[in-house]
């Protein structure tokens, strides 16, 4: 009996997001793709729309892998953490039920064209088969061959559309960002506070520009909410180098605030002994 079953590319070891994971990781490719493809075959087993309650550090006991490693896996842009709920990027092209029937249509089909090209080889080879069998059907009589009674037409079904979330963000090489109202500026500035959202659109659209093969996104507002979630994760658009705006200074070592007394001699420590001594008059 056949079991659930993921979708897997030939080059996955030689992707670029694979090859940055290694340089940035240190760790042999094939660790690599064996995480993320322990990570993709639990997903399809506990989620249909790749949403899944998980954070980085709970990630290690389902695929291996520390936190350190699923956050590189956050900056290639394949997954997406906010408020403890994890995102596949990607998951209604590659792992949705919707995907894996165009794949099996696509296979029936590549398996249809086989089965029909053999049979054209066969009769290019044997046309003395062929030729029997139109003489074979040349000959039948109308007692035969009876016709089949008639069917009353009827219109053909009609098919139903699948419903999909209609959102006005768009963006486009040309004309750039579309459809983002002011209200959405507004919850946006509320939701990321240390991030400028003007600076953030802009940066937005330099990456889409370096990166076009990833600049076709069936969902822009999604799109933009990760961008801002990882932005302010990482401390907001105009944050200091290697801090967070809201991190705290660390606390104060107790080697800071010791001071050790400074050196004396026997004899400077002898002198103000004596100099500490009470005389009988002052007693």
């Amino acid at each position: 009996m056949a079991g659930e079953w993921i979708p897997l590319d030939c080059n996955l070891g030689t992707k670029p997001e694979v090859l940055e994971l290694v340089d940035e990781t240190g760790l042999p490719v094939e660790v690599v793709c064996w995480r993320l493809i322990q990570l993709w075959s639990w997903a399809v087993m506990v989620t249909a729309d790749g949403t899944v309650r998980a954070t980085p550090a709970r990630l290690g006991a389902v695929a291996g892998g520390d936190e350190a490693f699923w956050l590189a896996v956050e900056r290639v842009g394949w997954v997406t953490f906010s408020n403890g709920t994890l995102v596949i990027n990607g998951w209604d092209k590659r792992f949705s039920r919707a995907a894996k029937a165009r794949l099996e249509d696509a296979r029936r089909k590549a398996e249809k064209r086989v089965e029909n090209r053999n049979v054209r080889t066969l009769s290019e080879k044997c046309p003395e088969k062929n030729g029997l069998q139109e003489r074979t059907v040349q000959e039948r009589t109308e007692e035969e061959i009876q016709p089949a009674a008639p069917v009353a037409a009827s219109d053909p079904p009609k098919r139903r559309k699948r419903s999909q979330p209609h959102d006005a963000v768009s963006w486009t090489a040309d004309a750039g960002w579309a459809g983002i109202t002011d209200a959405d500026r507004q919850e946006w500035r509320l939701a990321y506070p240390a991030c400028d959202l003007a600076a953030e659109l802009a940066k937005a659209t330099s990456w889409l520009k370096a990166n076009p093969t990833k600049a076709h996104k069936s969902n822009w507002r999604r799109f933009l909410v990760s961008w801002l979630t990882r932005s302010q994760d990482r401390g907001g658009t105009h944050r200091e180098p290697g801090r967070r705006p809201d991190e705290k200074p660390p606390p104060k070592a107790w080697r800071d605030e010791y001071r050790p007394a400074p050196y004396r001699s026997p004899k400077e420590v002898a002198a103000l002994g004596a100099g500490m001594k009470l005389k009988e008059e002052d007693l």
